[in-house]
């Protein structure tokens, strides 16, 4: 066996024991997290109560501040700039660092620059239908759009938009042809659903239930690959199509490359152990952000298969980086 040379070895153990004395001492001074979701929405709601509870654990206030813009890009590129001490995080949806670096030419922020920490929550998303339009599932939606190629029509979240790559790789599977609508977000495609104005849209789940009790559309599928318990009435689209691929949503917690090891491990504890508290957990289920706090390495593994099928089904959708 080839032996380690002495100093490879007091610079692998130097750096261990200086990243896990960098953990001991971390922080002290305030932790910021660039939030690149709206004030006031669901997830910016939930950080900020996550912010206060991380607080007490850590010792160090955590001051959450918004930069949207550009998918997500705008506060990515400021979180980058912040440096590798772990004294500035990124909290953003996945999609993030997925999906849109695959559309963008620039490649200013991409998914190797930073660290996966945690997937805070999940986004259960649906496909649903007006309740007028005839197909009350998947198979039957695919069936009616092959009697009536071009005459169907789905709205989603917008171009490059997870909505919009998944049904778009749908499509090239099963030889569909249904027409692209691309909204702002997928509450208007919901909305347009609900007064007739289109067949098919997704939104998330939680939007679309007030408007089934209503009547006023229908669920046709939840988009996962096994039927969830949050929604368990609704199949998923797995069970419906075998093939589907699934580009996994999140809420998602980086910080940058190069942030030691032992404060990364550290940031998914204790963010771990907040979301754990009943007073977290039973706000989440209230905005329907079901608890997920996935492992370091779960996180990684799902955000590189993510970032894979996110790049395939781009160039089926044909979008070209701008």
């Amino acid at each position: 066996m080839k032996r380690i040379p002495q100093s490879v070895i007091v610079a692998v153990t130097g750096a261990f024991i200086s990243g896990a004395v960098a953990a001991q001492s971390w922080p002290t001074k305030p932790v910021r997290v660039i939030s690149t979701f709206t004030p006031g929405s669901p997830a910016d709601a939930l950080m900020r109560l996550v912010g206060q509870k991380l607080a007490e654990p850590l010792g160090q206030p955590v001051v959450v501040e918004v930069q949207a813009g550009a998918g997500g890009l705008v506060g990515a590129q400021s979180v980058l700039r912040g440096g590798a001490d772990g004294y500035t995080l990124l909290y953003t949806i996945s999609t993030t660092l997925v999906t849109t670096p695959h559309l963008v030419k620039s490649k200013t922020v991409e998914m190797k620059d930073f660290t996966p920490v945690i997937t805070m929550a999940k986004a259960f998303t649906c496909m649903l239908a007006a309740a007028s339009f005839p197909p009350n599932s998947v198979r039957e939606l695919i069936a009616y759009s092959k009697a009536n190629p071009g005459k169907v029509a789905y709205g989603s979240n917008g171009i490059g938009g997870t909505y919009h790559l998944e049904m778009e790789m749908i499509k090239q599977k099963q030889g569909v042809d249904i027409t692209h609508v691309p909204y702002k977000g997928g509450t208007d495609g919901l909305m347009a659903a609900a007064s007739g104005t289109i067949p098919v849209a997704f939104s998330p789940c939680s939007s679309v239930v007030p408007q089934v009790r209503a009547g006023k559309v229908k669920f046709l599928a939840v988009l996962e690959m096994k039927r969830t318990p949050d929604y368990p009435d609704v199949a998923a689209m797995g069970e419906q199509l075998p093939d589907y691929e699934k580009i996994s949503g999140g809420v998602d917690v980086w910080a940058p490359a190069g942030v030691p090891t032992p404060i990364v491990r550290r940031l998914v504890s204790e963010i771990d152990k907040v979301l754990g508290q009943p007073e977290v957990r039973a706000r989440m289920k209230e905005i329907g952000f079901p608890y997920d706090g996935t492992s370091l390495e779960e996180m990684a593994a799902q955000r590189r298969k993510d970032f894979e099928l996110a790049g395939r089904a781009v160039k089926i959708a044909g979008l070209n980086p701008e």
